[in-house]
């Protein structure tokens, strides 16, 4: 008797029993939250959440599948602590004063230094402590200037550049790229490969400036070796 096989994709749209993909701050970030007790949470349930960031609040979107959960996790993760409270709301609204000092100050601050960076957004996170000046343009010198130009504020305060990429890791390629020629992380290249999110260029996926001739010769031997009409 054969074994009834199951469609390769049911596997992953199988639902994670406890995780949940969460919508978060101002900039409208995506995340694959874990609870740390039972909850059975339904979209649109707002939530408090640990993230990467610290302590804030989400929305729920619905339960995380495993295909969800392995993409949306990369990006950020976490716990989902509890459903929020009415103490939660009220602490919402008292960071908001704070949120907007800060904004205009960070926004004085890099016209006075006629600095390259774009204010766009500050946010303070639930606990009233850490807080995030959200911007783009200029580097690492820029913000080192405005963030000894801003005035003195009882935060934490973390810049977050909205337009530095955040290219996920992929296992597969973690240990030297993904073995076709010309991968520049395969036998210490460095031309880079966009399967590997290395930037530069990879004949498995013809990007960059690539010679892709190597590859195809690639190609022929295999299909040579294993006695099948060559491509090219």
């Amino acid at each position: 008797m054969i074994a009834r096989r199951e469609p390769l994709g049911s596997a992953a749209a199988a639902v994670v029993s406890d995780q949940y993909v969460v919508a978060f701050g101002k900039s409208g970030g995506l995340g694959c939250f874990t609870v740390v007790q039972p909850l059975d949470l339904v979209r649109g349930e707002r939530v408090v959440l640990h993230t990467p960031r610290g302590l804030e609040l989400g929305e729920v979107l619905g339960p995380a599948t495993l295909r969800q959960a392995r993409l949306i996790g990369m990006q950020a993760s976490g716990d989902i602590l509890r459903r929020t409270s009415a103490d939660d709301d009220v602490m919402s609204q008292r960071v908001r004063p704070q949120a907007d000092l800060l904004f205009e100050d960070c926004r004085r601050a890099a016209q006075g230094l006629g600095s390259p960076l774009q204010i766009l957004d500050v946010e303070v996170l639930l606990d009233g402590r850490h807080a995030l000046v959200q911007f783009v343009g200029g580097g690492d010198e820029d913000v080192t200037l405005l963030a000894a130009a801003l005035p003195k504020h009882e935060l934490e305060i973390r810049f977050e550049n909205l337009a530095a990429p955040t290219a996920p890791e992929h296992d597969d390629h973690g240990a030297g790229g993904c073995g076709k020629p010309d991968c520049g992380r395969v036998d210490g290249g460095s031309g880079g490969c966009t399967t590997c999110s290395t930037g530069g260029g990879c004949s498995s996926c013809g990007s960059g400036q690539t010679d892709l001739r190597p590859y195809f010769a690639h190609l022929r031997d295999k299909m040579e070796a294993t006695q099948r009409t060559p491509l090219v």
